[in-house]
């Protein structure tokens, strides 16, 4: 049917082709566009552009050196020509960790430069920034520690203050010293008070800081912050102020703190009842979590591939938070030994939460737990609405505790010794099709 028609690259829709350059990196668009008019036409378009993000060897030429030979360095008229022909049209500038300091700091002494020379805003388009520090090197000695102080930490601070009319800013793992954070937030507010909704702050200091300064801003609604950045004292402001989700989100950069009082929380709940704190761990870290005593947290997330989930933190976490506790997951895979005995699993713990936690709906596992499990936790939390289980951390087995009569009935025996049935089984609880997942898709998660 379709074998006299022809096709050819001319055909595609704009959209399709804007999609393909979008997928480019900046050079390889540069090219694709010389080849006809309409891929130089595509290549201005403004989804082509929404989205601008600094990598290792973008904007930079090769230079020579008569004691080094040929070294890759910023070019600043590439970088001036990038910003005068399609800067316009950023909605996002991402700048990503970046082992050539050099190379960052110029980056951001030409794009300061250029915000400033124009009477108008030469980005009207523009809400959103992130930047992420490579405050890690791997020397002779081991691994080093830099903070973004010094002629950087000036030039971010100018630049900051040159912005206008963000929604979205990201500042992590500058590790600066106390003295340092002096004037950054003042600058931020100088244009962007008002219009900031989002903002994270990870690792802001090297050690604790509490972040009174958040007070400058004035329609923020979701704050990400690291536990060091917290105190009493903030935790009060920001609950009489326009915030209403904070994430508490530790890495393997943040430093030794305390938790937040529990009768600070207790204030913060009378205060603002709508507010609401989500726990997460990311990155390659083996730090426990830290528990915010009686905190409103309703989300609680494991994003490390490190970190199990031991039975002592369950019984905390009932706790402190069975009341307002909604959402639990293990998003990476595990990189640690899967214990097969029942004792050392994290069965129990998974259990102990769908029984004790009435308003939990989301409950994703990556560690292993036994069949007999995911059938007692879909039995006892049938309101689930998604319940995630990988599909080799399945067990086929049923090998509870005598205790507990629920693991000694033996149609949960029976019906636990074939991952068929025991899928059929799960379904029929949720009155909907239930199967574990596969690490593939898990991934994806």
């Amino acid at each position: 049917m379709f074998d006299d028609i022809e096709s050819s690259w001319e055909d595609l829709p704009d959209i399709l082709l804007e999609d393909i350059f979008v997928l480019l990196e900046p050079r390889h668009r540069h090219e694709a566009s010389q080849a006809c008019i309409r891929w130089y036409e595509t290549f201005y378009a403004p989804r082509v552009w929404e989205h601008f993000t600094l990598k290792g060897n973008f904007l930079k030429k090769r230079r020579y050196y008569a004691h080094k030979g040929y070294q890759r360095e910023t070019c600043p008229r590439k970088t001036q020509i990038c910003l005068h022909q399609v800067g316009y049209l950023f909605k996002k500038i991402t700048i990503t960790p970046i082992h050539d300091f050099q190379h960052v700091y110029e980056f951001i002494r030409i794009l300061r430069a250029y915000l400033g020379y124009f009477d108008e805003f030469p980005m009207p388009l523009l809400r959103t920034f992130h930047f992420t520090f490579t405050c890690e090197t791997r020397g002779i000695t081991g691994v080093i520690l830099h903070g973004t102080g010094g002629k950087m930490m000036e030039e971010l601070r100018h630049l900051l203050r040159n912005m206008k009319l963000l929604k979205d800013l990201k500042l992590n793992n500058l590790m600066l010293d106390d003295a340092e954070v002096e004037g950054l937030f003042e600058a931020i507010a100088y244009n962007c008070s008002d219009t900031l909704e989002t903002m994270e702050i990870l690792n802001f200091t090297k050690d604790p800081y509490p972040i009174l300064d958040i007070t400058l801003f004035n329609n923020i609604h979701t704050l990400r912050t690291s536990p060091q950045h917290l105190d009493d004292e903030v935790i009060i402001i920001l609950a009489s102020s326009s915030v209403s989700n904070l994430h508490i989100i530790q890495g393997r950069y943040t430093c030794n703190t305390d938790s937040v009082s529990d009768d600070a929380w207790r204030l913060v709940k009378q205060m603002a009842p709508y507010f609401r704190v989500t726990l997460e761990v990311r990155g390659h870290t083996k730090t426990p979590l830290i528990l915010q005593p009686h905190a409103p947290v309703n989300r609680i997330v494991y994003d490390s591939p490190n970190l199990k989930f031991p039975h002592e933190t369950a019984v905390w976490i009932v706790h402190y938070y069975h009341d307002t506790l909604e959402y639990f997951a293990q998003k990476r895979l595990p990189r640690t030994h899967g214990p097969r005995t029942f004792h050392d699993r994290g069965d129990a713990a998974f259990l102990m939460l769908a029984r004790s936690c009435p308003k939990l709906h989301t409950l994703i596992i990556s560690e292993r737990i036994s069949t007999a499990t995911a059938i007692l936790i879909a039995k006892s939390k049938p309101s689930l609405e998604k319940f995630i289980v990988r599909q080799n951390g399945l067990l086929k087995r049923c090998d509870g505790p005598k205790s507990d009569n629920s693991f000694s009935n033996a149609e949960t025996k029976r019906i636990s010794r074939s991952y068929e049935t025991t899928s059929e089984e799960i379904s029929k609880t949720f009155g909907k099709r239930w199967v574990p997942m596969s690490d593939k898709n898990f991934k994806k998660l």
